[in-house]
């Protein structure tokens, strides 16, 4: 009779093991698949990063070109119709209606 209680007890524990070891086993799992999920997720991020840093800096750029004299210039001429002093401006009236600039 003790021996076989010592059997059932034997048999309970290798049971109580087995099903311990597959239960740190599947979390073990979840936790390398939910790693891979986010090593994937923050290299995605990293490179949505890069991306708007490059957008930034090319921002900048046109920023700081907005600010210089030969875009003012640029702007004057184009937009605005404006000439140097001194500069004699040349329409030629054959063309259709054109802008001083020969824009239509």
């Amino acid at each position: 009779m003790v021996n076989r209680k010592k059997k059932k007890v034997f048999k309970i524990r290798y049971l109580l093991s087995f099903i311990l070891i597959v239960y740190i086993g599947s979390i073990l799992f979840n936790q390398h698949k939910m790693i891979v999920k986010l090593e994937a997720e923050k290299q995605k991020k990293e490179q949505e990063i890069k991306a708007l840093k490059t957008d930034i800096s090319q921002l900048e750029s046109k920023i700081d070109y907005t600010y210089s004299l030969e875009y003012i210039e640029k702007i004057a001429r184009e937009e605005l119709n404006m000439v140097k002093p001194g500069e004699i401006i040349y329409i030629d009236k054959e063309k259709k209606k054109s802008s001083v600039f020969g824009r239509d």
